[in-house]
């Protein structure tokens, strides 16, 4: 778009320039003393050479402060394209007085075009005190003007300590900042408004005008293969994870089909915080949800900081400029809930929740579940493990590696994933740790924070009924013996006799730490106490938790005869009384001994000694 600006100097009437004679104004936005954004939609049906005054706030400068930025201005973009056109900077303005002013012509052409104004934030400087204040008008039931009113308002915070000083010159100086735009009264006749923004035709979504902690998911369906255009804009840094964001799922695999990432961002206008990104994307028929998150500031409901050039679309829009690839598409109306297998939810600081279920046949399960990740790690804080109930052997783990950010603080993860279960026992634990939960957040919470913790359901909404049982942990008749729940100081043992030479599966969990075992288990012989086998750090690996829980799983081959089982603790960390996270596993924190019933892996044939016939087999003719 080529346009270009004539900076001519009038005089200035109530704040903004007078217009010349012959002009007629057809966009006003004016006086921001109770709103923040106003704007106006005008469509130009030939080229037009636009006349522009206006009167802002930026660019302070004196000796102990410098900005060029400016904090109340007005801009034009392009309504198609959504590009800015024209912007008033402190690069194409005049001082006047305290403010800003511009008087010049923009030559556009013919289209559609949006104007806005915003007053945003407030900056007050004097020789010695400097102040970039927030100006949020949701607190307008309780300001006013400062001098005579019982009421507080936006800056009652400064005025407290300083002065109303700052109140009123805002009141002052906000009442006349604004912009105007006219033509000569021909051309003027000829333009036509609308709202802004302008939807594009080839748009079939948007969730846009997002407000503070805004939370959208919608689901569509696609009948035929489709190029869809996701244009993203919102708040971040590039090269980081989102704060104001969205994602495409596919809903029968839960896998993400696009992301807003800020890796390859734009700038969006406005503050440096605001990020613009646009994709084609190629999908196959099916069933996707769209989703769209902002976390607790800057967003259409109180900018905190300069909006971006298309504020109206700060969100998500999906087009689809092919036609006949439109005809496509389609909202889904929402879903009856998956049946839910297991849910633990609304987990609050140092909880310790678990859960059981029985598969009765072999089965995909959706997994939703938040957590929180270690800020000095690359490991989790509050998550959730999945284990099965026999093996005790760890099934599916929270790891951060298959978590994405869950908007909000930047240590907010989760997962929304399927994954396949055999038929079987599972126990589900999740743990948190002090801080940073459900009701008691010490930073921005995730966006679905109702259900902080885990959610398991039938992935594609299979029927549950007769295939889904709690599950309650009952003494497994295959365990020969058990010590588990070892608490502080412990040394407890418990005698068991083979009849027969037995493989046994050794279980145990414990603390370890620099190459050494602190809780630990091992087996003696009853009659000679001699120990036939002893829990090492070297055999044993990660067991979940803090990095010195300890485990082991191994099978060993005992002899018929007496044997004691034995463990020990130390005065620190041990079973509810953990001093770092405990295990996934923590109700095992112990050793437990299992009849070992894996069967022997077959035997090759042994060849037959030279001379001696091979006996036919059974199916094919001897030679």
């Amino acid at each position: 778009m080529n346009f270009r600006t004539i900076i001519g100097i009038t005089a200035v009437v109530g704040g903004i320039a007078a217009g010349v004679a012959g002009e007629k104004t057809f966009v006003s936005l004016r006086n921001f003393k109770d709103q923040e954004l106003k704007s106006a939609g005008f469509e130009l049906r030939r080229p037009a050479t636009i006349h522009i005054t206006g009167l802002g706030g930026g660019g302070n400068q004196g000796w102990s402060y410098k900005s060029d930025r400016m904090y109340a201005y007005g801009w034009i973009i392009d309504a198609t394209t959504r590009r800015p056109v024209w912007e008033m900077s402190v690069r194409n303005t005049q001082r006047s007085r305290n403010d800003r002013s511009f008087d010049g012509d923009v030559s556009l052409e013919p289209g559609r075009y949006e104007a806005y104004f915003a007053a945003t934030t407030f900056a007050y400087h004097t020789t010695f005190t400097h102040f970039n204040v927030n100006v949020d008008h949701r607190q307008k039931p309780l300001f006013g003007p400062a001098k005579g009113n019982n009421g507080r308002h936006f800056f009652s915070w400064i005025t407290d300590w300083w002065s109303d000083d700052i109140t009123d010159e805002w009141n002052v100086r906000a009442g006349g900042w604004g912009m105007d735009l006219s033509a000569d009264e021909s051309t003027a006749r000829s333009i036509s408004s609308f709202r802004p923004p302008f939807t594009d035709p080839a748009i079939v979504f948007a969730a846009t005008k997002l407000g503070d902690d805004a939370y959208v998911q919608q689901e569509f369906s696609l009948s035929a293969p489709t190029t869809v255009i996701v244009r993203a804009i919102g708040e971040g840094m590039q090269g980081a994870e989102c704060v104001d964001c969205g994602w495409i799922v596919n809903t029968q695999t839960r896998e993400r089909v696009w992301s807003a990432s800020w890796d390859d961002a734009e700038p969006a206008g406005g503050g440096r915080k605001n990020l613009t990104t646009e994709s084609d994307v190629r999908l196959d028929p099916g069933t996707y949800a769209v989703y769209a998150i902002t976390d607790d500031s800057h967003s259409n409901a109180d900018w905190n900081d300069a909006p971006p050039f298309d504020p109206y679309n700060w969100g998500i829009t999906i087009a689809i400029p092919d036609e006949k690839e439109r005809r496509a598409f389609s909202l889904a109306a929402p879903k009856a809930e998956e049946p839910v297998i297991v849910r633990i939810t609304r987990v609050k600081d140092n909880e310790s929740r678990s859960e059981g279920f029985t598969l009765k046949q072999d089965a995909k399960v959706h997994i939703y579940a938040f957590g929180e990740r270690d800020n000095t790690s690359r490991s989790m804080a509050d998550y959730a493990t999945i284990i099965d109930a026999k093996t005790r052997d760890r099934v599916w783990t929270m790891d951060v590696d298959r978590t994405s950010h869950a908007g909000g603080a930047a240590k907010n993860r989760y997962v929304d994933e399927v994954i396949a279960l055999p038929r079987g026992n599972y126990i589900v634990n999740y743990v948190t740790d002090d801080s940073h939960a459900y009701e008691d957040w010490n930073d921005n919470p995730p966006f679905d924070k109702e259900n902080y913790g885990i959610t398991i359901t039938a992935s594609g909404g299979w029927n549950t009924a007769g295939l889904v049982s709690k599950y309650v942990e009952e003494k497994d008749k295959s365990i020969i013996a058990q010590l588990i729940r070892m608490r502080d100081d412990e040394d407890r043992s418990n005698r068991f006799t083979l009849d027969r030479t037995t493989r046994i599966r050794v279980y145990a969990i414990g603390e370890g730490q620099g190459r050494d075992m602190y809780d630990y288990g091992w087996i003696e012989d009853a009659r000679t106490r001699t120990v036939v086998w002893e829990m090492t750090y070297g055999m044993t690996f990660h067991a979940g938790g803090g990095r010195k829980n300890r485990m082991v799983n191994t099978s060993i081959v005992l002899d018929k005869g007496d044997y004691v089982l034995r463990f020990r603790s130390d005065d620190s960390h041990s079973y509810a009384d953990w001093n770092v996270d405990p295990p996934d596993d923590r109700e095992y924190w112990g050793i437990t001994l299992y009849r070992d019933v894996t069967p022997e892996p077959p035997q090759p044939p042994t060849p037959p000694e030279a001379g001696v016939p091979v006996p036919p087999q059974p199916g094919k003719r001897p030679h």
